[in-house]
């Protein structure tokens, strides 16, 4: 199976804008909420996925990272959920909590049937 994670460039030739989606921890809402994969990028060193979603509520963009689990060292995992091979468009749950620096992390990933 192939991923469906873009390198920055030809994201960007594709039409995607990572720019406009939110990224600081006062601009990320802590909780659960319906939202649009709309694509992903690989991290410079390779080590993180970058996810760039639109919250369903309220329309806002925000971006999370999914890190590599040191347990299993080629997998990308949101809670149960191996995110390198979700097609854009994707509607998911995401469970979003605050770190002991404040700083949101995705906990968990949910596909919604439709």
């Amino acid at each position: 199976m192939e991923t469906t994670v873009m390198n920055f460039f030809p994201a960007l030739d594709a039409g995607y804008e990572p720019k406009d989606y939110a990224y600081a921890k006062a601009d990320i809402p802590i909780g659960t909420f319906v939202a649009t994969l709309d694509f992903m990028l690989w991290s410079k060193s390779g080590l993180t996925v970058n996810c760039f979603f639109t919250l369903t509520d309220s329309g806002k963009k925000v971006t999370l990272s999914v890190y590599r689990k040191a347990a299993n060292q080629d997998r990308y995992m949101a809670g149960g959920t191996e995110v390198r091979y979700l097609p854009f468009g994707t509607s998911v749950e995401l469970t979003i909590e605050a770190n002991e620096l404040g700083k949101p992390l995705l906990v968990d990933m949910v596909i919604r049937k439709n």
